[in-house]
C-alpha cells in the first residue's frame, strides 16, 4: 500500500461496501415498517433487484471472498521471492477478510454455525486490520502517523458497532452506523493515498513533520465525516419516497377492493421517520397491506 493505488483500491471496496450496506439497511428498514414487522438487522445483504433464484444467491460473500483472494495474491505475487514486511501486513489483512467471506458462505449454505458467527468473523477481520495498522506507524514522520491512525481510529469504532448489532439485533441505528463507518473508512483511504502520494508538483507537497499540516488533516477528516452524513440523509430520503410511492399505489389497489366508507387519503409514512410509532396513516398502509 506504499502508493496511491494500494490506498484506493482497498478505499474503493469499503466505500463500496458501505453504499451496499445503507441501501441493504434502508430497504429491510421501510419493508418492515410497511409490513408492520421489526427490523432485524443481518450482516450479509441479498441482491434484491435480481428477481427469482437470483436475489438468493450469496453474491455478498462471493465478491468478499474473490476480492480478498485477489488482494492477498496480487500483494504477494508482486513481491516475491521475499515480500517486505509491509507487504505481508497487507497480506495478512486480506487474509482475514477472506476468512470473514468464507464464514459468511458457510452460514448462507446451512453450516451449524452459532449465532452470529458471520458478525464475529467481520469484527475479527477489523481488528487484525486496526491492529496491523497501529503497527504500521512506527518510526514515520508525524502527519504520516496522525492519517494512519485517524483510520485505525474508525476501524476500531467499526468493530465496535457490529458486536453491538449481535446484541440489538432490532436496531437500524447500529445498522446505519456500520454503513456510515464503512464509507468513512473508504474515503479516508483514499484521502491517506493522495495526501501522501498523489499530491502533484514537489512544491504542493505536504509538510510531513509540520504540525499545520496535522491541523489540516484534521479538518479534511471532519469534512469527510460531514460529507457521508449528507450521503446518508439523501439516500435516506431518495429511498424513503421510493418506498412510500409504492406503498401508496398498492394501498390505491387494495382501497379500490375496500368498502367506501375507508377514507383513502390517510396513506404512507413520513419521508424521514425513523421512529417506530404507529400513526393513522401507518395503521391505514399496514391493514390495506396485510
Amino acid at each position: 500500500m506504499g502508493d496511491l493505488k494500494g490506498h484506493a483500491i482497498p478505499g474503493s471496496f469499503f466505500l463500496l461496501y458501505g453504499l451496499w450496506c445503507a441501501v441493504g439497511c434502508l430497504r429491510k428498514y421501510f419493508i418492515s415498517r410497511r409490513q408492520g414487522q421489526a427490523y432485524v438487522t443481518t450482516a450479509t445483504h441479498k441482491l434484491s433487484c435480481c428477481p427469482g433464484k437470483v436475489s438468493r444467491l450469496p453474491v455478498e460473500p462471493t465478491v468478499k471472498v474473490l476480492l480478498s483472494a485477489g488482494g492477498l495474491m496480487g500483494e504477494l505475487l508482486a513481491h516475491l521471492p521475499v515480500p517486505p514486511m509491509g507487504i505481508v501486513q497487507h497480506a495478512t489483512m486480506y487474509l482475514f477478510f477472506l476468512l470473514s467471506g468464507v464464514t459468511d458462505l458457510g452460514v448462507h449454505f446451512g453450516l451449524p454455525l452459532p449465532h452470529g458467527t458471520d458478525f464475529i468473523s467481520l469484527v475479527l477481520a477489523l481488528l487484525i486490520e486496526g491492529l496491523l495498522f497501529a503497527s504500521h506507524v512506527h518510526g514515520r514522520p508525524e502527519l504520516d502517523v496522525q492519517l494512519h491512525m485517524l483510520l485505525v481510529y474508525v476501524i476500531f469504532t467499526t468493530a465496535v458497532v457490529i458486536a453491538l448489532e449481535i446484541k440489538f439485533s432490532n436496531s437500524a441505528l447500529l445498522s446505519m452506523a456500520r454503513a456510515y463507518l464503512m464509507m468513512l473508512q473508504g474515503s479516508w483511504f483514499w484521502a491517506v493515498g493522495v495526501i501522501l502520494y498523489a499530491h502533484g508538483e514537489p512544491n504542493t507537497a505536504w509538510a510531513l513533520d509540520n504540525p499545520e499540516s496535522s491541523m489540516q488533516a484534521a479538518i479534511y477528516f471532519s469534512w469527510h465525516c460531514a460529507g457521508h452524513v449528507i450521503v446518508l440523509l439523501v439516500l435516506t430520503a431518495l429511498m424513503s419516497l421510493c418506498y412510500r410511492k409504492q406503498g401508496e399505489s398498492t394501498l390505491h389497489m387494495e382501497l379500490n377492493s375496500l368498502e367506501p366508507e375507508v377514507n383513502s387519503s390517510k396513506e404512507g409514512y413520513g419521508i424521514l421517520a425513523w421512529t417506530d410509532a404507529d400513526d393513522d396513516s401507518d395503521e391505514v398502509l399496514r391493514q390495506a397491506m396485510m
